[in-house]
């Protein structure tokens, strides 16, 4: 039996228990993430991390700085759990999916949106809204090709497998979001008006083996996506928006 909905597949015991062991650290960060995470984290900085899971990210930055603010959000309830236990000295809070309307309006210096984006639904919306509470940069990343854009379940979708060799006799999917790379960078841009800076880095590999789909391999590339502050809007000009894409 196939059941549908985001919040209760990443409620899974399996999925939960997966992330006691990964995404702890900076060897558990991706590559093209950490290319530009380890240039963005400062003292006394915030950080806003959408789909936190239990909050791991809060342990890769205290490798890197001992003053920050970190609040996450999920929408798990047994992650956010978790996670408050784990991480007393930080925020977290349980969302609807791409509803950030508990932050009332707070921005952050750093805004992580990773790991999530390709097997939301609403990844579109979940930028716009990680953009409206970004004051200095986003970090994200997507799952993209050079063929055309796949966001259809019917035959690119995302199981249980890579969690655990048992999957659950109640058979959760995700979507499994595979853009093109055109497509993508219209997206962002269309998604994050105002921004100063336009970077990212990502490299071929083959999809997860819990991901069915027709595309083999993807890009996986992360962004870097830097706000204009008020004095660079003040003097905005068409040369002010750069774009940078490091040579393969």
């Amino acid at each position: 039996m196939i059941k549908q909905g985001e919040a209760a597949f990443w409620n899974e015991s399996v999925v939960v228990e997966y992330y006691e062991n990964h995404r702890l650290s900076t060897e558990h960060v991706y590559p093209s993430e950490w290319h530009y995470l380890k240039e963005l984290l400062r003292e006394q900085m915030s950080v806003l991390d959408i789909g936190c899971a239990l909050g791991g990210f809060a342990g890769v930055i205290a490798q890197r700085v001992c003053d920050f603010r970190y609040t996450g959000l999920d929408i798990s309830k047994e992650m956010i759990r978790r996670a408050k236990q784990k991480h007393p000295v930080h925020r977290f809070y349980l969302i609807e999916e791409a509803d950030l309307s508990v932050l009332n309006g707070e921005t952050f210096d750093l805004v992580l949106c990773l790991g999530i984006l390709h097997l939301s639904r609403k990844w579109r919306e979940l930028i716009s809204a990680a953009w409206h509470h970004t004051k200095e940069a986003l970090l994200l990343d997507l799952r993209e090709t050079y063929l055309k854009t796949c966001e259809d379940e019917s035959i690119s979708y995302f199981t249980m497998e890579a969690y655990s060799e048992k999957v659950p006799a109640i058979n959760l999917r995700l979507p499994y979001n595979i853009i093109n790379s055109t497509e993508a960078m219209e997206t962002l841009v269309g998604c994050c008006p105002g921004f100063k800076s336009f970077r990212h880095s990502g490299y071929f590999h083959p999809v997860s083996k819990s991901a069915v789909t027709p595309i083999a391999r993807v890009i996986m590339n992360t962004y870097c996506i830097e706000k204009a502050s008020e004095s660079d809007r003040e003097s905005c000009l068409p040369s002010a928006n750069t774009w940078t894409s490091p040579p393969p």
